[in-house]
């Protein structure tokens, strides 16, 4: 059944005016729901604390798709990617729909889990505020479980069975691509050609790229396990860029859904006959990391006190270590390998999980 019911009779300036009106409520697919308040919101995207009728508390994505098939495209292949993957560190959907508007357009909504803890950047706010810091074998382990996520993402595995096509791009580089058809069949399986013969068994390897990493997109579950959100940016991870045409429209995508301070310099500049691949998310996991322990991205902080471009200092990697709080060179060495500016020198998931563990194993 569609999400028939209108929320309230505000449906157009619910948005910005939730607390104007008595507790409004929806039904998606004949569950009801009643928004409680606004969680966050950008661009055409909003998210809002939602309860059940069982007293349960969920998240609730509501994004706007005003300019057509092609909003409405992106909004879709959102969901398909939380359908993708299965395991605690990667957020899951509970429930979707999509409804038609007074206008013309369309709405999606998206059911998500509500985590009470909030995410990393509430806590490198609190940190910032109380003038804190997180002990380094603390930030070294949740770093740790943050990159066993995103391994998740880049060493997905897929059965072999039929729907996806694949081809070389470059030196022993797969891009894989679908010909007309969803991310996900009916049974939640992502189609694959038999690749035996590239790949060992237990399925085809088809990496993703989550493509905006950052605290803000990493949940803590109640047990405090780092989980990653927000999969609107998330896509197979290879592409091989055949044109100068398909290099803009790369650096423009980047530009609108990949946060910049944290966004991998080659993002910055598509060039063509490249190959992008997961080496962007470890770029960003270096971001990420590095705020984790000084409250700032590195190119935000650099930007700061040297008054540099942001985008500049990115693309030449300038950026150094705030003298304190004091933290071991094993732990700097984990950041300066992910901040590494050519993409084809940077480490990949495994070897920065090999370096997370050294440097832990000196506590």
């Amino acid at each position: 059944m569609s999400l028939t019911h209108y929320i309230l009779d505000f449906a157009y300036t619910f948005n910005t005016c939730i607390n104007c009106f008595p507790t409004p409520s929806l039904h998606i697919n004949n569950r009801s729901y009643k928004i409680q308040r606004l969680l966050g919101e950008g661009g055409f995207s909003y998210v809002y604390l939602v309860q059940a009728s069982n007293g349960e508390y969920f998240a609730l994505k509501k994004i706007r798709c005003p300019f057509g098939a092609e909003s409405l495209q992106h909004a879709m292949k959102e969901i398909d990617s939380y359908k993708i993957f299965n395991d605690e560190h990667i957020i899951n959907i509970i429930d979707s729909n999509v409804v038609q508007e007074r206008d013309g357009s369309k709405t999606v909504y998206i059911l998500l889990p509500y985590f009470r803890r909030g995410n990393l950047q509430d806590t490198i706010n609190a940190n910032l505020i109380n003038h804190a810091h997180y002990d380094e074998r603390e930030a070294l382990q949740l770093f740790l479980e943050i990159a066993r996520g995103v391994r998740v993402m880049h060493k997905h595995r897929v059965d072999e069975d039929s729907g996806l096509n694949t081809r070389r791009a470059g030196n022993n580089t797969l891009e894989f691509e679908r010909e007309s058809q969803p991310l996900m069949d009916d049974q939640g399986v992502t189609p694959v050609t038999s690749m035996s013969n590239l790949l060992p068994s237990g399925g085809a390897v088809v990496p993703y790229s989550h493509r905006d990493i950052k605290p803000a997109n990493i949940m803590l579950s109640q047990t405090g396990v780092p989980v990653l959100m927000d999969l609107g940016s998330c896509t197979r991870a290879r592409i091989e860029v055949a044109s100068r045409q398909q290099a803009l429209e790369l650096q423009d995508y980047a530009a609108e859904y990949c946060t910049i301070s944290y966004r991998a310099p080659e993002l910055f500049d598509v060039k063509t006959n490249s190959v992008l691949d997961e080496g962007v998310d470890i770029w960003s996991l270096g971001c990420t990391y590095f705020a984790l322990l000084y409250c700032s991205s590195p190119f935000e902080l650099q930007s700061s006190e040297s008054g540099a471009s942001l985008s500049l200092a990115i693309i030449n990697g300038q950026y150094r270590f705030p003298e304190a709080p004091k933290y071991t060179e094993r732990t700097k060495d984990v950041i300066r390998a992910c901040l590494t500016v050519d993409p084809k020198h940077r480490p990949d998931i495994d070897r920065v999980i090999l370096m997370v563990q050294g440097a832990l194993q000196q506590f």
